[in-house]
């Protein structure tokens, strides 16, 4: 730590930041009070050793930190060193609150933890995502667009798009988070538990999955592809703009007869208030003599 550093300590982690950078760490601290729970992993297994974390607050003390990440990265984990790197200044905040970003690089760290090194990367990214529960709705949209390209590759070979252009890489995060949520579902909270905890033991993610289950990794991607293609493909957007264009026009047409049933019953009113104006002044007409009419003045006759 440099003298113009500072320190921060909230339970394992260690913030160390620049004094403009007080208020960030003061914040993030708070926010991880109760570290965050890591799906399938041991609870403590963050606090199994200090983590450290860096708010950079320029791009150059970024760079030095984090050497060589894309320029749209919003945040970086050594998990080899328990060291953990995140932006604070414009230029590098993306989409993300700064703590989803810190909850994600966490994620990677515990992973690392508990299952060591072997762990392939759509897998890193993809349980990072669940952990920090960063999907958001918009997010289906920009897959089904990966979908319509025919950017669905093998799993193995999703790591090879990480580091290419930004949309490249965000559909092979957002592929990489279909993948690990799709083995969650399959086996729920304990089942993705007990899968981790046979991948520790036998090293194997292919004999994890045989083990817990009953599933090769081949058989598991075939499947995976398949739950892809049945939440994101085309077919299911087609379907889902019929139905909404069916219902629109149903409102439309209940709307329209609701719209004429009550201009009818305005204009009969009217025709009714039509009448009875008009009978009223024939009425008024009769009993009215005019000044011609011969009536008796003073009691006299008529006036010549």
């Amino acid at each position: 730590m440099t003298a113009a550093q500072q320190e921060l300590r909230a339970g394992a982690l260690v913030f160390r930041f620049w004094p403009r950078q007080a208020s960030a760490a003061a914040a993030l601290a708070r926010a991880v009070q109760i570290p965050p729970l890591m799906p399938g992993l041991p609870k403590d297994v963050l606090a199994r050793g200090e983590i450290v974390v860096y708010l950079a607050p320029d791009p150059a003390i970024f760079d030095s930190l984090a050497p060589g990440v894309p320029d749209w990265s919003a945040g970086l984990a050594f998990p080899e060193r328990d060291r953990i790197v995140l932006p604070v200044f414009t230029a590098r905040t993306g989409r993300e609150p700064l703590v989803t970003v810190l909850r994600h690089e966490l994620a990677h760290v515990a992973l690392s933890r508990y299952l060591g090194a072997g762990v392939p990367r759509w897998f890193h990214e993809g349980y990072a995502q669940l952990a920090a529960a960063s999907w958001r709705s918009n997010d289906g949209w920009a897959l089904r667009v990966a979908v319509l390209l025919g950017q669905t590759p093998a799993l193995e070979s999703l790591s090879l798009d990480f580091r290419s252009s930004r949309v490249r890489a965000e559909h092979a995060y957002l592929l990489s988070y279909t993948a690990v949520e799709f083995l969650y579902r399959l086996g729920g909270p304990n089942g993705f538990a007990r899968l981790l905890e046979r991948w520790r033991e036998t090293g194997d993610l292919d004999r994890a999955m045989r083990r817990t289950y009953g599933l090769t990794f081949a058989q598991f991607e075939r499947l995976w592809r398949r739950e892809v293609g049945r939440q994101y493909g085309w077919l299911l957007v087609v379907t889902q703009a019929a139905f909404f264009w069916t219902v629109l026009t149903i409102l439309f047409l209940v709307l329209g007869y609701w719209k004429k049933q009550r201009y009818r019953r305005k204009l009969a009113a009217l025709e009714a208030v039509s009448r009875d104006t008009e009978c009223s002044e024939f009425g008024e007409a009769a009993d009215d003599p005019g000044p011609l009419g011969g009536g008796m003045i003073d009691g006299n006759k008529p006036r010549a």
